[in-house]
């Protein structure tokens, strides 16, 4: 069997190597039009700030690797078209111009997603900088270790800009965060807990213009100078663009079915509407348990997973069905970690569901320890089923870890009533006998130890 994948960032290189693993006699060919595979962006903002020292680090593998592991590699190499039909890829080195075409039993699509880029008046002025790969980051980082650079302004109050606002802040830069949103970080968390972001950011001196639609860049000698709002002009030296991002997918176009968002519609075995053809990582839908519907969820942790899946049912023959993807995700900024699950009560209500919610504040040890921290924790869950859709929780003690117990409670449609009767062990060093996840459970279920916060 020959198997084709285009695309080597996150979803592509893990199905590559599957597909080797399980059958190291399949031919396996990758094509990419970038110079690098595997780059972990959620790492540019700690490199931006001086965490990371190596930024080779950043990458957890490499061509040369998939190559030695028997992997046909192409770098800098563009899919042009796909031949469905004929079952062929027509492809062109971006290096020498030359075109050729090569054929395929399966097609793996892992072709990621591109950021936005609205038509905004000055956009490509110098200095407006969008934030995607290893190249924008090398950019960013020599412009916060600028000194003439003061005036920074973030586009996009999303998890990247989030953790972009914090790296310049600890530079001493003068950074104001815009979004057209009205508070932080919409798409993970309730507003109970976005202000307990801003709160830490603004009194780290970060200016906050939310609500604000930016309607045009200003700038001088072609250098960016100034961000116009509809609340305000904005001075700045230099600007990072990251209001999302969309699925590159157009050489599917006609050939598969795609979501009014362009995402590749595909099946629990993450095949497309044609059998031949596989899509994982972020240009593809998965389903998503918590909403009980597919939809793109563009996180490293779903676009690996998929490629497993997409790569052992090429293999195998669809023996592999996902369990559900529920979003898990957290950040880490401003002494503050927060992580979340499945949806928020806020975009539950948006997409019509009748949803329920707790919000229990308790310390996450016992009183009699020298040290406790409190945490704030949510349950979202529907009122019909009484199963557990969502999850958050934020403490400036790290507790996101609670958050894989709550994804794997959303797939296995673990119900609020059942919460508080899961087993979770207790040492004083870690928690209480009923720590905050059991108690939030108790809370519900009327046994009210503690008073309810909502």
């Amino acid at each position: 069997m020959k198997v084709i994948v285009l695309g080597t960032n996150h979803a592509g290189t893990t199905a590559v190597r599957t597909l080797k693993r399980l059958d190291p006699t399949c031919e396996v060919t990758t094509y990419d039009k970038n110079d690098a595979i595997s780059f972990l962006g959620c790492g540019i903002a700690l490199w931006v700030k001086g965490e990371v020292k190596d930024p080779n680090m950043l990458f957890y593998a490499t061509p040369e690797i998939l190559r030695s592991e028997g992997v046909n590699v192409f770098m800098n190499h563009e899919v042009l078209s796909v031949d469905d039909k004929a079952k062929t890829v027509t492809v062109k080195d971006l290096k020498t111009g030359e075109v050729k075409t090569d054929n395929y039993d399966k097609l793996i699509v892992a072709t990621g997603t591109w950021p936005l880029i609205p038509p905004i008046p000055g956009i490509d002025l110098e200095g407006v900088q969008i934030c995607k790969n290893y190249h924008h980051a090398k950019k960013i980082l020599e412009h916060n270790l600028d000194k003439s650079y003061k005036k920074i302004a973030v586009v996009g109050a999303g998890y990247i800009g989030v953790e972009l606002v914090e790296a310049f802040n600890e530079y001493g830069k003068d950074v104001t965060l815009i979004d057209v949103a009205n508070r932080i970080m919409p798409v993970y968390y309730d507003q109970e807990f976005t202000d307990l972001m801003q709160e830490k950011m603004t009194k780290a001196g970060v200016k906050l213009s939310l609500g604000a639609k930016v309607i045009e860049f200003k700038g001088e000698n072609g250098k960016v100078t100034q961000v116009v709002t509809d609340k305000g002009n904005i001075d700045v030296d230099y600007v990072i663009f990251s209001v999302g991002v969309r699925p590159q997918s157009a050489i599917l176009e006609g050939i598969c079915d795609l979501d009014d968002r362009k995402a590749i519609v595909t099946n629990d075995f993450m095949q497309t509407t044609n059998p031949d053809i596989y899509a994982i990582g972020d240009c593809a839908q998965v389903y998503n348990k918590a909403m009980n519907k597919n939809v793109p969820i563009q996180l490293a942790t779903t676009a690996v997973r998929t490629g497993v899946i997409a790569a052992f049912n090429v293999i195998k023959g669809n023996g592999l069905k996902s369990p559900g993807f529920t979003g898990a995700n957290g950040i880490s900024v401003f002494g503050l970690h927060m992580a979340s699950v499945g949806i928020s009560v806020e975009a539950a209500k948006r997409m019509g569901y009748d949803v329920d919610f707790i919000n229990f504040k308790d310390l996450d040890r016992p009183e009699f320890m020298s040290t406790a921290n409190e945490v704030l924790f949510k349950v979202v869950w529907d009122k019909k089923t009484r199963k557990i859709i969502g999850a958050q929780v934020a403490s400036e003690k790290n507790h996101t870890e609670v958050m894989y117990m709550l994804a794997l409670g959303i797939q296995k449609d673990l119900t609020i009533d059942e919460l508080p009767l899961v087993d979770i062990f207790f040492l004083p060093h870690f928690n209480k006998p009923f720590n905050f996840i059991s108690l939030a459970g108790l809370e519900v279920l009327g046994l009210n130890y503690f008073k309810k916060e909502k």
